[in-house]
C-alpha cells in the first residue's frame, strides 16, 4: 500500500457536498464515528508494518471492544484468524481501519458499505499531496464514498486516538498519553503525534488525538465540533494549514462560546487571496495572515505561535476555564523570577495589579521584616525555613479581589528531590488550593514532568503546574485575553437580549457567529434600506465615490466637480480660499503619484493654472480617462486616519482602520475584522492601535470625539455590507477628525 504521510494535501480541494444532511448530522456522525464499539482492520497482514502497528494500538490502549482482521487471503493474521472480506464477520462493525493502498480502496470501500459499516478511516496516501491527477482521485473517493452512505476520514492520515474511551484508530507509534481534557485536532497526522507527545512530557490529559490528512469529507473544523459537544472534552487544541470554510470556522467558534470552552489554534501557512485587490491601499492592508489573525480574535479562537504553546494554553485552559477578572498574583522563593515574570507580564499583557490595602496589611503581620509588599512578592528564602509563610502568604493573596488566577515559583517534585522538598509543595500547594481552581506552580526552568512527578503533583493536591516562565506567562495571558472577550460577549448579549431564559451566562450563537452572506450561500439579502444599489463594474472616481458616501449619510468635505478650467475658479470661490485641486479619472487612483493634485491654492489664477496641470498629467496615464478635476477646500490639523473595506472571496468582507494619509505606508498601523461590526468591535479596533494615544490629544492637540468616530465607522461597514457582493474595496483615505469635526477628504471605489 502506500504509505500514509500525515500531511494535509497542497491544493487538494474538500467535497463540502459530501455532508451527508446538516452539520448537526454530521456532528453526531462523527461522535459516532470516534467511539467505535467495534472496529474492522482492512488489509489486514502480518507483512505490512501499517498493520503490525495499528493491531498493537489496540492492545496497548486496552480497547474493550471488538476488532475483526480482513485480509483477501484469509488465514491467520497477527496471530488471530481473518475474514476474506467484512460481510463475512457477521455481526455490525461501527468503523473500517482502511490499511490497503490507493488502488484496492474502491473495492475495499464497496465491502465495507455491503456489510453495513458506515464510516471508514483511510490511510492511504497518493491523492491530492500529488498533483492534479491526485486531486481528482481525491474527489472520487469522496464522490464514490457519499455514492456508499460512508462518512471518510482522511485519505492520507494517521488516524485517531479516543484516549477516554480507549478506542484507537491509529497507524503507526501511538503516543502515550494520560485521559484528560484536551481534545488535539490536526490536519498533519505527524503533527498531531508531536503535540500529543510533548503534551505527555507536561502531564497535559488529552481525550483525543486527531489527524484528518487530505480531508476529503471532514476537516478540523468538523472533527473540532464533534469532540467539542464531549462533556468530558474543556479544551481544543488545533493544528491547521489551512481554513477551507469561514463558515464553519465561525459557528464552530459560536458553539464553543455558548460551551465557554476555548479553542486553541496554531495556524501557518497562509491561504490566497481569491482576487488580489491591489489597487487601493485597503487592499494592500489585508493581508492573509493578518486577517486570519483578525478573524480568530474575533471569533474568540485563541492563536499561538508554537506547539509547546499550543499545548501549555490549552492545557491551561482546560483546567481553570474563564477566569474572573484580574490580574495574576506571583509569589516567588527568587527574586529574579519576580523580574523575569514582571518583564514578560508587560510584553505580553498579562496584569500585574497592585494588591489591595487590606491584603497589605495582613502580609505586613505575617511578614512583619518585608519592606515593599508588592505583586510579584518574592518571599525570600525564609520560605524555605519555613514553609508555612509560602502557604500563608498565598492565602492572602487568594482573597485579593485582583487576584484571577495564582502563581507559587518554586522546584517540581522530581525522582532527586522529592523526599527533601515534599513538605514545602505540600505547603505550596495549601496555599494554592485557596485560589480554588485558580491556581498553579510555576517551576522557572522548561522542564519534563514525568510520571513521578505527576504522581507527586496529584498526591500533594497541587492543581496544576507549568514549566518555564516565558511559555507559562504567554499561556496565562492567552487565558486571560480569551476569558475578557467572553465576559464582553456575554455582557453584549444581556444588553441587547437581557439574561437567556435558561439561565446560562455565556454568549449566544447568535451573538457571536450570527450569519452573514460571506459564510452562507445565496444572495446577498435585501436590508431595511431596500436591495443593494446597482454598480458599474471596475473603478470609480474620486468624485463619484465621495457622492456615494454622502449618499449614505456619512460626512464628506465640501467639493465640487469642474469639467473646464473656468468651471474650477468658479467652485473655488464659491468654496472659499485656500483649495485644493485633484484630478478626476476612475483610471487614476493615487493621483499624487501622477501629479494630479495640487494643494494650498489661493487666487483664480493658481486654480487655472493648477486645472492644467493636473489635467494633463492624467492625459498622460495610458488608457486614463480625465473628466476633469475635483475642487475642495484645503484642510489642515487634526488626524488622518484610513477606514476602508475588501471583499476577499475567502473571508468576505473585512474592514480595516488605522491611521491614514501619508502614515498609511509608514507606520503600518491598522486593525482588521471581519463584518458585521458593531460599536464595540469598532471601539476595540481604535483601541489596538499602536498610536491610540493621538486618539485622546497628544501635546495640546484636541482629543478626538470617540463617540462620533466610532459611529462614523459603523456607518461606513454598514452601508459597504449593504453595497452587496460586486463590491470589491471602498476606502476613506484620509477619513481627517480634528476633535468633533469628522469628514472623508477622498474616497476609492472598486467593483468586480
Amino acid at each position: 500500500m502506500d504509505g500514509p504521510v500525515g500531511e494535509s494535501a497542497p491544493g487538494a480541494s474538500r467535497d463540502v457536498s459530501a455532508r451527508d444532511g446538516s452539520a448537526r448530522d454530521v456532528s453526531a456522525r462523527l461522535r459516532a464515528l470516534l467511539s467505535p464499539k467495534s472496529v474492522a482492520l482492512v488489509g489486514a497482514s502480518d507483512r505490512l508494518g501499517w498493520s503490525t502497528g495499528s493491531f498493537a494500538n489496540f492492545a496497548r490502549l486496552g480497547f474493550e471492544g471488538s476488532l475483526h482482521l480482513v485480509n483477501r487471503n484469509g488465514g491467520e493474521v497477527h496471530g488471530r484468524p481473518s475474514v476474506t472480506s467484512c460481510t463475512e464477520i457477521g455481526e455490525p462493525v461501527d468503523l473500517a481501519l482502511m490499511l490497503v493502498g490507493a488502488n484496492a480502496l474502491p473495492v475495499a470501500l464497496a465491502d465495507a458499505a455491503a456489510a453495513g459499516i458506515r464510516s471508514v478511516v483511510v490511510l492511504a496516501a497518493g491523492f491530492g499531496e500529488t498533483g492534479h491527477e491526485g486531486v481528482r482521485a481525491q474527489q472520487e473517493l469522496a464522490e464514490r464514498c457519499r455514492e456508499l452512505g460512508l462518512m471518510c476520514v482522511g485519505p492520507n492520515c494517521l488516524g485517531f486516538v479516543n484516549v477516554v474511551d480507549r478506542a484507537p484508530a491509529w497507524s503507526g507509534p501511538m503516543p502515550s498519553v494520560a485521559p484528560g481534557g484536551v481534545a488535539v485536532v490536526s490536519q498533519s497526522g505527524a503533527t498531531a503525534y508531536t503535540i500529543a507527545s510533548f503534551a505527555a512530557t507536561q502531564n497535559i490529559g488529552l481525550s483525543h488525538v486527531i489527524s484528518t490528512g487530505n480531508e476529503a469529507m471532514v476537516d478540523t473544523v468538523d472533527m473540532a465540533a464533534a469532540v467539542l459537544e464531549d462533556d468530558r472534552v474543556r479544551s481544543v487544541a488545533m493544528f491547521m494549514e489551512s481554513i477551507r470554510d469561514v463558515g464553519s470556522l465561525r459557528r464552530l467558534a459560536a458553539r464553543a462560546a455558548e460551551l465557554r470552552k476555548p479553542i486553541v489554534v496554531m495556524k501557518v501557512g497562509t491561504s490566497a487571496l481569491a482576487a488580489e485587490i491591489a489597487l487601493t491601499h485597503t487592499g494592500a492592508l489585508v493581508g492573509d495572515d493578518r486577517l486570519v489573525d483578525a478573524a480568530l480574535r474575533q471569533f474568540g479562537v485563541v492563536r499561538v505561535g508554537s506547539l509547546e504553546q499550543l499545548a501549555i494554553t490549552a492545557g491551561l485552559l482546560a483546567r481553570t476555564g474563564p477566569l474572573a477578572p484580574g490580574g495574576l498574583g506571583v509569589v516567588s522563593i527568587s527574586g529574579g523570577a519576580c523580574d523575569i515574570i514582571a518583564d514578560r507580564a508587560e510584553i505580553v499583557g498579562v496584569p500585574l495589579e497592585p494588591l489591595a490595602e487590606e491584603t497589605q496589611e495582613r502580609l505586613s503581620r505575617l511578614l512583619p521584616s518585608y519592606g515593599a509588599l508588592r505583586n510579584p512578592l518574592d518571599i525570600t528564602g525564609a520560605a524555605s525555613e519555613n514553609p508555612q509563610l509560602f502557604a500563608d502568604a498565598l492565602a492572602v493573596f487568594a482573597d485579593d479581589p485582583s487576584v484571577a488566577l495564582l502563581a507559587a515559583v518554586y522546584v517540581l517534585p522530581t525522582e532527586q528531590r522529592s523526599e527533601r522538598i515534599r513538605h514545602k509543595v505540600e505547603m505550596i500547594a495549601k496555599g494554592l488550593r485557596a485560589a480554588g481552581g485558580r491556581g498553579v506552580l510555576m517551576d522557572q526552568t522548561f522542564d519534563t514532568i514525568s510520571p513521578h512527578t505527576a504522581a507527586e503533583l496529584e498526591r500533594m493536591g497541587v492543581p496544576h503546574a507549568l514549566t518555564g516562565l516565558r511559555d507559562s506567562i504567554d499561556a496565562i495571558g492567552a487565558a486571560m485575553r480569551w476569558s475578557a472577550w467572553l465576559r464582553r460577549r456575554r455582557m453584549a448579549t444581556q444588553a441587547e437580549t437581557g439574561p437567556q431564559a435558561d439561565g446560562h451566562d455565556g454568549p449566544s450563537r447568535e451573538e457571536i457567529g450570527g450569519t452573514w452572506p460571506s459564510a452562507v450561500a445565496g444572495p446577498w439579502p435585501e436590508t431595511e434600506d431596500g436591495p443593494p444599489p446597482q454598480a458599474g463594474d471596475g473603478p470609480w472616481s474620486e468624485a463619484r465615490g465621495l457622492g456615494l458616501l454622502a449618499e449614505h449619510g456619512i460626512p464628506v468635505v465640501p467639493w465640487r466637480a469642474a469639467a473646464t478650467r473656468e468651471e474650477a475658479v468658479a467652485a473655488a470661490r464659491e468654496l472659499g480660499y485656500p483649495v485644493v485641486l485633484k484630478v478626476v479619472s476612475p483610471q487614476i487612483l493615487h493621483k499624487s503619484d501622477i501629479g494630479g493634485v495640487a494643494l494650498g491654492l489661493r487666487t483664480d489664477a493658481e486654480v487655472g493654472q493648477a486645472f492644467d496641470r493636473v489635467t494633463a498629467a492624467g492625459a498622460r496615464v495610458a488608457g486614463a480617462h480625465v473628466e476633469g478635476a475635483l475642487v475642495a477646500p484645503m484642510r489642515a490639523g487634526g488626524l488622518e486616519l484610513i477606514v476602508g473595506l475588501v471583499r476577499d472571496a475567502h473571508w468576505g468582507p473585512t474592514l480595516a482602520v488605522g491611521f491614514g494619509g501619508v502614515w498609511v505606508h509608514v507606520a503600518d498601523d491598522t486593525s482588521l475584522r471581519l463584518l458585521p461590526v458593531d460599536e464595540s468591535d469598532v471601539r476595540d479596533m481604535l483601541g489596538e492601535l499602536r498610536g491610540k494615544a493621538l486618539l485622546e490629544g497628544v501635546r495640546g492637540s484636541a482629543p478626538v470625539d470617540l463617540d462620533g468616530l466610532v459611529r462614523v465607522i459603523v456607518d461606513f461597514a454598514r452601508m459597504a455590507g449593504r453595497l452587496g457582493p460586486r463590491l470589491a474595496s471602498i476606502e476613506i483615505n484620509p477619513l481627517r477628525v480634528d476633535g468633533a469635526e469628522i469628514e472623508a477628504l477622498d474616497a476609492a471605489v472598486l467593483w468586480l
